[in-house]
């Protein structure tokens, strides 16, 4: 058999087919499959950053941990802040959590603030136990900076996500003015946005998202009268 026998079901060169040959066919459609190609838009590093979440973890795994101090205030120790910054965030790298090698507050760059009143309270002998209720912010800060000595210098940034809080403080004293504290319970997300402004960088959580919160510290009596005291706290909180 001859290649011309074997290409008789096609267009043979130099016969055109409404003035066009089979190499000219086939260049034209590879060269329209091309720019078809071309014009499928791609994911870019940026696209993946902005679609990619942190903070949020399998349930029952733990999602963020933080430092944190806590202030008890008011007439009769009825109002709470608390302050402080995060030490790990599920799916986030160090360099998005601080901005040199050294990690502690005046590095870090994701910082929390946390307000809340007194819902209950039970006073039995050396073990004590008070409900919380209040709200928590998160922020970006666009430089490190933050000072324990300064709780204000913890809500500077962009706010990336918020929760409802509700918490149970137990505290077992140990010596005259001492104790350990435990804080634990539930959380839910309110607000969720992205890290380097909207579009630009991973997004901090979902709204909807829940956990459950742990920590654990000393505590100190400042006012015996006024029951307010002062806690330094490290924890975390675990999806659910």
């Amino acid at each position: 058999m001859t290649v011309q026998d074997d290409d008789r079901d096609f267009i043979p060169d130099g016969t055109t087919a409404g003035g066009m040959s089979r190499r000219h066919l086939l260049t034209a459609g590879l060269a329209a499959a091309s720019a078809g190609l071309a014009g499928v838009p791609t994911a870019s590093a940026s696209d993946e950053q902005s679609h990619r979440s942190i903070g949020i973890a399998r349930e029952g795994s733990t999602a963020v941990e933080f430092r944190a101090h806590l202030n008890q205030t008011g007439p009769t120790g009825e109002l709470f802040i608390a302050f402080g910054y995060l030490t790990r965030v599920e799916g986030a790298s160090d360099s998005e959590l601080f901005a040199a090698q050294e990690q502690d507050e005046t590095t870090a760059l994701l910082t929390a603030f946390a307000s809340g009143d007194l819902s209950r309270r039970i006073h039995d002998g050396s073990v004590h136990s008070i409900d919380i209720e209040g709200s928590l912010t998160i922020y970006q800060r666009p430089v490190p900076g933050a000072s324990w000595d300064d709780p204000t210098s913890f809500q500077f940034g962009d706010t990336v996500a918020t929760f409802q809080v509700r918490l149970q403080d137990v505290l077992t004293v140990f010596a005259p003015g001492r104790g350990l504290p435990t804080l634990n319970g539930d959380m839910e997300q309110t607000l969720a946005d992205e890290l380097g402004g909207r579009g630009r960088g991973p997004r901090f959580g979902h709204v909807g998202a829940r956990a459950r919160l742990l920590a654990t510290g000393l505590g100190t009596l400042v006012d015996p009268v006024a029951l307010n005291s002062h806690l330094e706290m490290a924890g975390n909180w675990s999806s659910k």
